[in-house]
């Protein structure tokens, strides 16, 4: 009896383990399409003239130190995305993952500890309008900058 109880968890050992790997790769699937949501619906809401640039900053962007400067510069930020996606038929947007990009296009970005699954560069016509980074449920950065030595990293607020 011993023995066929140990052939038995040997035969189904393999099918336990593939289907907690495949149950990990759906949770992460899903992490990954949420965060693409996420920036899609903060892009769709930017486009959006109609909300005021202080409620797309409350509702959609995470300030950690918050200050009167600060969120001076952050809506002087996305108003220049307004302004650029202002012009743009919002269905020819492309949102694209840190992953789904040409190496030769990131090459030069700096993750810096940083999810690159929670990266996207929205397009438009193959030329990039702005970069996003989402954090939780929120936007963690929609500044990419250089920091020298030909790299780029995304600034937290």
């Amino acid at each position: 009896m011993k023995y066929y109880l140990l052939y038995f968890l040997l035969m189904i050992a393999p099918i336990v383990s593939f289907a907690q790997y495949e149950h990990e790769d759906d949770i992460r699937q899903n992490n990954s399409s949420k965060s693409r949501d996420i920036a899609t619906d903060f892009i769709y809401d930017l486009n959006n003239s109609e909300i005021p640039l202080d409620v797309i900053l409350s509702q959609w962007v995470i300030v950690e130190e918050p200050s009167d400067e600060l969120y001076d510069y952050l809506e002087v930020s996305l108003e220049e995305i307004r302004l650029n996606l202002s012009y743009k038929n919002i269905d020819q947007i492309e949102i694209k993952n840190y992953h789904e990009m040409p190496k030769k296009e990131i090459r030069d970005i700096d993750p810096e500890g940083l999810n690159v699954n929670n990266m996207y560069f929205i397009y438009y016509k193959n030329r990039l309008v702005t970069s996003v980074y989402v954090e939780g449920d929120k936007i963690g950065s929609f500044t990419l900058v250089s920091k020298g030595n030909e790299m780029a990293h995304f600034v937290l607020y």
